[in-house]
């Protein structure tokens, strides 16, 4: 492990609370890739990303924590776009 890539959390959603089996982004299988639609905010160090571990439904939207997986996303990905936001200390 060289330590040359990093990779940060997208959890939190614009307007979400602290529920985090709420999650609105979803992705669902088609053939080989996943279709990821939603939105992430306040990724901490998300701006010096080179990968994303994506918290998303995969499983009904009534299916609370169980329909939840994982994604890892690589900045550069169509449809990936980050932008700074600006905050205290940054």
């Amino acid at each position: 492990v060289m330590g040359e890539k990093a990779a940060y959390l997208a959890i939190t959603e614009p307007g979400g609370g602290s529920d985090v089996a709420a999650v609105r982004t979803t992705a669902v299988r088609q053939g080989e890739h996943y279709i990821v639609n939603g939105a992430k905010k306040w990724i901490t160090g998300g701006m010096k990303a080179d990968y994303f571990t994506v918290l998303c439904r995969t499983g009904g939207q009534n299916s609370g924590h169980q329909g939840l997986s994982m994604l890892v996303l690589e900045r550069g990905m169509p449809g990936i776009y980050t932008r700074r936001m600006k905050t205290q200390g940054w």
